[in-house]
Parts: structure tokens; C-alpha cells; sequence
């Protein structure tokens, strides 16, 4: 049995939105394995290093469903209103957000390979002290800190600009319609998180919750609208 060119990315969607939940809930320093405060860049060097084999699974596992759902959201590009120039933007930031994911994990990776060779590093010739190599895992975690805080702002305004896109196509409120708005202002309380959050006086650890919050409450979104492309909803899928 093959699934029809409709279903299929409504399948990427869903199937690719469980393995990237389930993903971050294993993710060693995250909510389970090892937790602790993402400000903690030591601590979370060191869950991420002592579950070396977990982290790199974890870390290949979110890369490949973010290459899934891709597929998926690319299916919103063939709906009928072709001309809709704002639901195609809302497309590619969708896409360019998933890429910049991509890119954090990658970061992951390599602070986690790093620290499992360390011994054969070698600067200028003359093998890595231990201070040059927490060095290192301690500049590659702050750096895809930077790209998760990119990150952060243009999912939010994907999920604004793709979430209202997909919502005014309907003529009517049901669950499929409901969950375009809820992806929406999803984007929005994302949005004002980051320019809340990036002030002084706000507490960082603050912005993270939000932000993790904000980010479960669009992926629900998001698995509900997979359903309905899966389920053939009108609005969602390519005439024909």
C-alpha cells in the first residue's frame, strides 16, 4: 500500500512531531535524563558528555524528524491559492527556522565529540590541555545558545505568519481551523517573550520556560493540523 500524495506529508508532519517530542523529552540535560538549568552551561556540558552515546542518537533523531516535518509544511506550498505570496513566505520561514535547528544540533555534536576524543586534539601541534578543551565545549554551547535564541525568533514569526495563512482559508471555525490560530498566537506570545525576555531586568530562566511552553503548545498545534492534512481537510491539502 502506498499513501496518496495528500496524505503523505500529513503523515511527515505527525510522525515527524512524535519523534522530535519524544527526542527532546530523552535529551540528556533536558526534562529527564540528568536535568539541569539550561544557564548552567556546565552542567549541561557534563549530562550531555556522560550520556555521550544518548546525546548523539538524541541529537541525530531531532535533525532527521526536522528534515521530515519539513517535508510536510513544503506540501502547503501546492495549495491553491498559489499566488498567496504570504502563505509562501510563511513556508520558507517555516523551512529556514528548521534549518537553523538543524545547525544548533549540529553545534551539539560536535561539543559532544569533541569531549569523547579529546585526547587526540591537538593545537599547534601539541595536545589540547583539559582548560583549552573545557574551553572549547564551553564556546560551542554558548554559541548554539546564540542559534536557539535565532531560532526562537523566526519560529515565532513562522509560526504567526503560516499559522494566520493557513486560518483565514477557512470559512468556518472546527479543530483544524482552531489549531491554525492556536499555531498563530502561538508565534505571538513567542514573539513577546524574546523582546520581554532579552531585557535586563527579566530573569533568564523565565524566558526558557516561556519559551519551552510556547514552543510545546505550537508543536500540539501543529500535530493537529498534520491530522487534518492527513485526514484530507479541505483547506489544507492541493486540489485535484
Amino acid at each position: 500500500m502506498t499513501l496518496s500524495g495528500n496524505r503523505a506529508p500529513g503523515v511527515a508532519i505527525v510522525g515527524g512531531l512524535a519523534v522530535l517530542i519524544v527526542a527532546l523529552i530523552l535529551y540528556p540535560g533536558g526534562w529527564v535524563v540528568d536535568a539541569t538549568s539550561s544557564m548552567d552551561f556546565q552542567a549541561t556540558i557534563d549530562a550531555m558528555v556522560e550520556n555521550d552515546n544518548l546525546s548523539h542518537g538524541v541529537l541525530s533523531a531531532v535533525i532527521l524528524s526536522c528534515l521530515v516535518v519539513s517535508y510536510g509544511i513544503l506540501s502547503f506550498w501546492r495549495l491553491s491559492d498559489s499566488e498567496d505570496a504570504l502563505l509562501r513566505f510563511g513556508v520558507l520561514l517555516n523551512l529556514f527556522h528548521y534549518g537553523i535547528y538543524i545547525l544548533t544540533m549540529g553545534m551539539r555534536h560536535m561539543l559532544v565529540a569533541i569531549a569523547q576524543h579529546q585526547d587526540n586534539i591537538e593545537v599547534d601541534g601539541v595536545a589540547a590541555s583539559s582548560e583549552q578543551i573545557n574551553d572549547y565545549l564551553v564556546m560551542l554551547q554558548a554559541s548554539s545558545g546564540g542559534l536557539h535564541y535565532a531560532f526562537v525568533i523566526v519560529s515565532s514569526m513562522s509560526g504567526v505568519v503560516l499559522g494566520f495563512a493557513l486560518a483565514r482559508r477557512f470559512d468556518s471555525m472546527n479543530v483544524y481551523a482552531a489549531a491554525c490560530w492556536v499555531f498563530c498566537l502561538a508565534g505571538v506570545a513567542g514573539l513577546l517573550n524574546v523582546f520581554i525576555g532579552q531585557q535586563a531586568e527579566a530573569a533568564p530562566e523565565a524566558f526558557v520556560i516561556v519559551s519551552n511552553l510556547v514552543l510545546f503548545v505550537a508543536a500540539i498545534a501543529l500535530l493537529v493540523i498534520g491530522i487534518g492534512v492527513m485526514r484530507g481537510e479541505r483547506e489544507l491539502v492541493p486540489e485535484g
